[in-house]
């Protein structure tokens, strides 16, 4: 282009530079307001008109639409977020010929006394090598470093630094205070699974169409990522749109066309009450809230309120006193007798914890179990248990007590946290317990994790001389082939398949099946759950061999089970 000047009344504007001026409104539209020929020029129009049909008189569609998202957080972060009022930054452009070229940005942003305000900007065109060179940067090529700072390099998104300080400022104010605000958090179960199947480049897309997702969904709302695939969201709409956007974005991400992209994210969701809050104990609450549905299946998100506050409570209590309620004696193990059908003779107990704290009261398994599962401190108990089963059963041997062998639960956990075997086979030693009074019991679930150790175990302790349960039979995606694959001596249904016979004639006739397969394969069936004569009857029809449940005895501490056997009339079993 020929390098000449062009008159305007106030003075002239040289012509052919790789480089131009243009304003734009700083509001949601962005709309142009003015651009110069060089700005012209540069996204290959020929005339103003031309240009604004391009762009669609926006500065929105001067910038590459790969590269707004992150371009307009960064503007947003270096002029209207924080006391200064320039910018810079980098990012690409289409020619209405689709030719892709690399721009720096300089810009300021005026207002008005009437508040209107808007952006003053002039870019060039650079060379691609260039763009990417951040070795030698001039003083205005160094602001890059602060929008750096700010965002995140991966989505464009607020890291979070940035969103905490940009919310702290805000409510700083009396108007911030006065806002109804929400902080939700957005993450994706399992995603270091995703990026060992997928990879990490399509990981990346996925992170940055979540974070296109939830910015579109979450209009005019501070969105941030704070790390790998947590994301927040800092709104200030009403309780029920909140609600309303964080399902709009679960359905978005899960019918998407890409078949390797659908995911189901999950989301926490905290309604801030405190007007003088800290933001990092907000985002702490909508964390909090979505860890509490990442293993659930039935829901897609938490809103975080009294309740969920005091089970994290009592969660925490349980982390924080385990140790002590194992040294003092809180921990207490309960037994729940277990009956041979056919002889209606007591010929097992499963040995059951319960938590007797003096401060709390009684802790059921639920309480507990779970939480030292997710803390990896499960082990405790269960060593725990071990040793106070031997010392029960040499207590009663001792005493001139009747005998029958006491199943373990042993948790998936054990396997990792500590050598459970092992543990076992010593404390038996220790006291002076047969293999056959301690059954193991496993859940079907655990045989899932680290499948190859944990049948080897489980073959090494068998063929030592223990009997091996299936725990837990039909709670969860039972699958036969599981009986198939391991040497199981017995198999335990779950107390679910007796509460649906109750209300399903069909279910009787699938315990059957199921009963009758087990003891094809050599495994001896046993249902908990029995509650009632019907119950029971049914069993000695269907061929069960071994029952448990309150139709029995509940689970009671050792003393008090074998007082209520005697009540009434039970028997223990002297020969299987």
């Amino acid at each position: 282009m020929e390098e000449t000047f062009y008159q305007l009344e106030e003075g002239m504007i040289p012509t052919g530079l790789p480089g131009g001026f243009f304003i734009y409104e700083a509001d949601c539209n962005e709309r142009i307001l003015f651009a110069d020929k060089n700005i012209v020029h540069l996204y290959g129009c020929d005339d103003y008109e031309e240009f604004i049909d391009h762009v669609g008189g926006s500065f929105k569609g001067m910038v590459h639409p790969d590269d707004l998202q992150k371009i307009e957080n960064q503007i947003k972060a270096q002029t209207v977020f924080v006391e200064k009022r320039h910018d810079y930054v980098r990012y690409r452009i289409l020619t209405r010929d689709g030719e892709v070229r690399y721009i720096e940005d300089f810009g300021h942003i005026l207002h008005w006394k009437n508040g209107r305000s808007f952006y003053y900007v002039f870019i060039v065109d650079v060379d691609k090598n260039e763009y990417f060179n951040r070795s030698r940067n001039s003083y205005a090529e160094a602001e890059i470093l602060s929008a750096d700072q700010e965002t995140d390099p991966l989505t464009g998104l607020f890291n979070m630094s940035f969103f905490y300080q940009k919310i702290q400022n805000m409510l700083q104010f009396p108007y911030g205070r006065r806002q109804d605000l929400s902080f939700v958090q957005f993450d994706i179960p399992n995603f270091k699974l995703y990026n060992e199947r997928h990879g990490f480049k399509l990981g990346d897309e996925l992170l940055c169409d979540l974070a296109r997702t939830i910015s579109e969904t979450f209009e005019g709302a501070t969105v941030a990522r704070f790390s790998d695939d947590h994301f927040f969201v800092c709104d200030t709409v009403e309780r029920d749109e909140v609600i309303a956007r964080v399902e709009e974005v679960y359905k978005r991400m899960l019918l998407t066309e890409d078949l390797n992209k659908k995911v189901r994210v999950k989301a926490g969701i905290y309604f801030l009450d405190d007007r003088y809050p800290e933001v990092g104990l907000a985002c702490d609450h909508a964390r909090l809230a979505c860890n509490s549905v990442k293993s659930r299946h039935d829901v897609n998100y938490c809103i975080y309120d009294e309740m969920l506050r005091e089970r994290l409570r009592r969660q925490q209590y349980v982390v924080d006193h385990i140790d002590e309620a194992v040294e003092k004696d809180y921990i207490k193990v309960f037994y729940q007798p277990v009956i041979r059908v056919k002889t209606g003779k007591i010929c097992g107990y499963e040995a059951l914890v319960r938590w007797k704290d003096p401060k709390v009261g009684l802790l059921s398994p639920g309480d507990f179990i779970e939480t030292l599962e997710q803390f990896h401190l499960i082990h405790i108990v269960d060593r725990f248990v071990v040793k106070k089963v031997c010392m029960d059963y040499k207590a009663l041997v001792e005493a001139g007590e009747p005998v029958v062998p006491v199943s373990l639960n042993i948790s998936r956990l054990d396997f990792e946290l500590c050598d459970i075997f092992g543990i076992i086979e010593k404390t038996r030693a220790e006291y002076d317990v047969p293999r056959d009074m301690l059954d193991i019991e496993i859940t079907e679930s655990a045989l899932n994790d680290n499948v190859g150790y944990i049948k080897s175990e489980c073959e090494k302790m068998r063929a030592l001389g223990y009997r091996i349960w299936l725990d837990d039979f039909g709670s969860g995606y039972s699958s036969l082939n599981t009986i198939a694959e391991y040497d199981f001596d017995v198999l335990k249904l779950d107390l679910i398949f007796l509460r649906s016979f109750d209300r399903n004639p069909k279910t009787g006739t699938l315990m059957c099946y199921i009963m009758e397969g087990a003891r094809g394969m050599g495994l001896q069936p046993l249902c908990e759950g029995v509650e009632t004569t019907a119950h029971y009857e049914f069993l000695k029809k269907a061929g069960c061999e071994l029952a448990q449940g309150f139709y029995f005895g509940k689970p009671m501490p050792m003393q008090e089970t074998r007082a209520l056997t005697c009540a009434k009339g039970l028997e223990w079993e002297t020969e299987k």
